[in-house]
């Protein structure tokens, strides 16, 4: 049996019983997958060991595969595999070192861990997923996270330093930015290392300007294998992080990450827009993009509806203080729906920076520019009183995920980009596409940069 070969041949735990693969048979999404095995490699040594196991079963016509989970929070069935399933939670989940400019961890850690320890530095990592409190680095890295900074700061492939990664041959290399001179010594080394440069380099350079027409035209991409990020012909520089950040773990297994930080931001307030009519939506957006926010999310009526019915199943899990505190900052929103009516769409602009004295006055000037449009505005003082619509918008799928009963909760349309001009036309065609059917439904989404 495989499992019997992998625990004779590395030193993490090996399980193929009925509950594991079960719980390892789904992630996020919609899919399950049930594995054949589940590896939990101690170190990279052991991923070594298990890639090699893979070529060798597939040289002999074995249908062998490996397939990397992390934190298990992928949308899009990114981590399910009927093969091999290699857990880096369990063991590789380390942060290494935290500097004021970089810091380097093992692909298991949570992001929410990582992210407390940066601040240790008032530094961060900005390049988090809505699912920042669940999903773990060596996924963000896997999967090119962006998220509610992505307007401002990018996505996380602007910020991976440097990656160790086990090739094919199962063994682990270093992979960062790397002169011209550098490149050549690597294209000597008779290695999998120096088989990718060899591969690599000719190709980017030889079709340059076909790989540079080819590059989307979009606000933000994690298709992967973005080849036109590899090479800068100014610079003479390659850099192949760029290649493994958004292939899904299929060019090699990243057992660790060096990330750049950004200093973190003294003052956060928050501007809440309410609207009815999606026709002033584009409008509204440029309005507010003049003003440079660092993040301009929006959430649904549908997401704040489900938010305040399930409020008391989200109150009774946090502390009595923490509960009141909350369940009371919602009482104007609640107001607001039993008069006005429910919003079609919310929109969150969160401006930040080292002076509160300048953030409230870009509020002011915002809200007067916004008079002209039949939008109701709403200017967070507090931190709390920003933390609610943060919940509603972070958590909106894992409050349907957790407290709806009797049907199955899954984003079934995941990382679509409609840029806004588009979205008085999109959003209408889509709701009456799912109107049609016997669904409960939520729609959130990073506006400000579609």
């Amino acid at each position: 049996m495989i499992a019997d070969e992998l625990r004779s041949i590395i030193a993490g735990e090996v399980s193929d019983d009925a509950a594991t693969r079960e719980k390892f048979s789904r992630d996020a999404s919609m899919f399950e997958i049930t594995p054949s095995v589940v590896a939990f490699p101690r170190h990279a040594r052991d991923i070594g060991k298990l890639v090699r196991f893979a070529t060798e079963k597939k040289r002999s016509g074995e249908h062998i595969s490996l397939t990397v989970r992390a934190a298990g929070t992928d949308m899009t069935g990114g981590p399910l595999t009927e093969s091999i399933v290699v857990d880096v939670a369990r063991h590789l989940n380390k942060i290494e070192e935290v500097t004021d400019t970089h810091a380097t961890a093992q692909p298991g850690v949570l992001y929410r861990d990582f992210e407390r320890a940066t601040l240790e530095k008032y530094r961060i990592m900005p390049s988090y997923p809505a699912s920042r409190e669940l999903c773990a680095l060596g996924g963000m890295v896997a999967n090119n996270a962006g998220g509610e900074k992505t307007l401002k700061y990018g996505k996380t492939a602007d910020y991976v330093a440097a990656l160790r990664v086990v090739l094919h041959d199962g063994n682990e290399y270093a992979f960062k930015p790397l002169s011209e001179k550098e490149t050549e010594q690597k294209m000597k080394s008779h290695t999998a290392e120096g088989d990718a440069y060899r591969a690599i380099v000719p190709l980017l350079k030889k079709n340059w300007d076909i790989i540079r027409a080819a590059k989307p035209n979009v606000s933000k991409n994690s298709a992967g294998y973005a080849l036109w990020d590899a090479w800068n012909p100014e610079t003479k520089t390659i850099d192949l992080t760029r290649l493994f950040t958004g292939s899904q773990g299929t060019l090699g297994i990243i057992t660790g990450m060096t990330m750049r930080l950004v200093p973190g931001k003294k003052h956060a307030r928050l501007m809440v827009m309410f609207l009815n009519d999606f026709a002033v939506l584009p409008a509204v957006v440029n309005a507010v993009l003049r003003y440079r926010p660092e993040s301009f999310e929006s959430f649904d009526n549908y997401t704040l509806t489900f938010g305040v019915r399930f409020l008391p199943s989200v109150l009774r899990t946090m502390n009595l203080r923490d509960a009141i505190a909350l369940g009371v900052s919602f009482l104007p929103e609640l107001w607001m729906m039993l008069t006005g009516g429910v919003p079609r769409m919310v929109l969150m602009a969160e401006f930040t920076g080292d002076s509160e004295e300048k953030i409230m006055d870009s509020l002011r000037r915002l809200g007067r520019d916004l008079e002209r449009f039949p939008v109701k505005t709403r200017s967070t003082k507090t931190e709390g009183g920003a933390r609610k619509y943060w919940l509603l918008r972070r958590e909106s799928f894992n409050i349907l995920r957790q407290h709806v009963r009797g049907a199955r909760t899954a984003p079934f349309i995941d990382d679509l980009i409609v840029r806004p001009e588009l979205l008085p036309r999109f959003l209408p065609a889509l709701y009456t596409i799912l109107d049609a059917y016997d669904l409960t439904y939520t729609i959130a989404g990073h506006v400000g940069d579609g």
